[in-house]
């Protein structure tokens, strides 16, 4: 049990950094050069926590993969669409269209389809 635990964890922590670095991309200053993109980067806590985020999904993930088949982690990440979608609603409200929601049915019933096959 603490392995799916684990594997919806770092599904979870991948939704979570990218929903930092999206809040944090909004105090970057992209039109500056590489120099103070970077210096953006590493001075924005959001971002910081985003990639600390991003990490800890991944040693997450490499311990999923220890455990489970490599093509069940990948299927069971896919949740990662609808987990964005509710986050894109609520945190960014962002309009999501009805051939997005069909896509993303769609993917979740193969997913589905998949794991009980």
């Amino acid at each position: 049990m603490i392995n799916y635990l684990l594997l919806f964890g770092s599904v979870t922590m991948t939704v979570v950094a990218s929903t930092l670095l999206k809040i944090g991309s909004r105090t970057v200053d992209f039109d500056g050069g590489l120099l103070a993109i970077a210096l953006g980067y590493v001075s924005t806590p959001t971002i910081i926590a985003g990639f600390a985020s991003y990490a800890l999904a991944a040693v997450l993930w490499v311990y999923c993969l220890s455990q489970f088949d490599l093509s069940y982690v990948t299927f069971v990440s896919s949740v990662q669409y609808v987990l964005l979608i509710i986050v894109s609603i609520f945190i960014f409200q962002e309009q999501i269209s009805l051939m997005r929601w069909v896509g993303c049915a769609f993917i979740m019933i193969g997913v589905v389809f998949w794991l009980k096959g």
